[in-house]
């Protein structure tokens, strides 16, 4: 096969249909139709925008009717624990079924004849490219064209995926039948495992996550105890009143509590964030950020002592708090 297929597809879930094209496949037909000349005629198809061509070998009805049906089983089994619940998710999206292969079969349609997907005006499709994976894969071979020997009208092709998500390449087995002497590519034979295997890469890069910015935070805050204690012992010998206990509190300010915080920041900063906790992890960050310009009011309050400082340093200090209770309870839902 033409090394050319190498070739990045953002085409997300309509790479499902696309998978055995993007470039460099010559076309040729032969009054024999085979397997072989219907992958050739998709390339071709693809590389010269025919949609008429794409439609001739490509059974799109049942590629995306299957392929969605894949999607929801991958998704189901990944995320859902009991029956219950997959029965639940189960319903849901056999209501969006209708509405949404239509949109898929119209974005496909729009792909191929114009070599571009947007997914800008639906919400329903560019979630299901992120949930897949689909929208970064890149193909790396098609190889394995062979027939199924129980079946001489079905034949099965390897089209060899990178998805920088797995560590490994997965190879697609698409699925071709023949009908009134016409091979058509009907569906992707494995594309529940792949989807399975995308959600437990994401399962285990999201426990990953919550493990390190968990252990991030636990170091940080037993740090921030300790010295919430000195900062006490300060106040309790000290006086308010006097210049040097002022000073002292404003240096334990700075010094301690606002760096560890920013300190905090730039460990969080450093860890590999998967999609799913991007909600968390911002989250994070917006508890250092309030919790530093809370200590840079405190320590202008040393100086200044306006109740409007000390006003403005104790709303920041209880939003800190209302969003780490915020955070926590994120993070134990993920958990689960």
């Amino acid at each position: 096969m033409n090394k050319q297929l190498k070739t990045k597809i953002g085409a997300g879930l309509c790479a499902l249909a696309l998978v055995v094209g993007g470039g460099g496949y010559y076309y040729f037909h032969v009054h024999t139709d085979t397997p072989g000349t219907a992958i050739e005629t998709l390339g071709y198809a693809l590389e010269r925008h025919n949609v008429t061509e794409f439609n001739r070998v490509v059974d799109v009805d049942s590629l995306l009717d299957s392929g969605y049906d894949g999607f929801v089983e991958g998704v189901t089994a990944s995320v859902a624990t009991d029956s219950k619940t997959r029965d639940a998710i189960k319903n849901f999206t056999h209501m969006l079924r209708g509405p949404m292969l239509l949109s898929l079969k119209t974005a496909l349609n729009s792909y191929v004849a114009n070599g571009e997907l947007k997914t800008d005006d639906n919400v329903g499709i560019r979630e299901i490219l992120e949930r897949t994976g689909l929208n970064g894969v890149e193909i790396r071979d098609v190889k394995n064209l062979q027939p199924n020997d129980a079946d001489k009208n079905e034949a099965f092709v390897d089209v060899v995926i990178h998805q920088p998500e797995l560590e490994n390449d997965f190879p697609l087995r698409l699925v071709l039948n023949r009908t009134n002497d016409r091979w058509q590519v009907t569906r992707v034979q494995n594309f529940q495992e792949y989807v399975e295997q995308i959600n437990r890469s994401r399962r285990m890069q999201l426990d990953d996550y919550l493990a390190k910015s968990g252990e991030i935070n636990s170091k940080h805050d037993a740090f921030l105890r300790e010295n919430e204690h000195k900062y006490g012992m300060i106040l309790s010998l000290g006086n308010l009143s006097k210049d040097n206990t002022r000073a002292d509190l404003k240096r334990m300010i700075t010094d301690v509590f606002a760096k560890d915080w920013e300190a905090r920041k730039q460990e969080l900063f450093g860890l590999h964030v998967p999609r799913d906790a991007e909600p968390l992890h911002n989250l994070y960050l917006r508890i250092c950020d309030q919790a530093i310009d809370a200590a840079s009011d405190y320590a202008k309050w040393m100086d200044d002592n306006n109740t409007m400082t000390i006003k403005s340093a104790e709303e920041k200090i209880h939003r800190v708090q209302e969003m780490i209770s915020e955070a926590s309870e994120l993070a134990r839902r993920m958990t689960i």
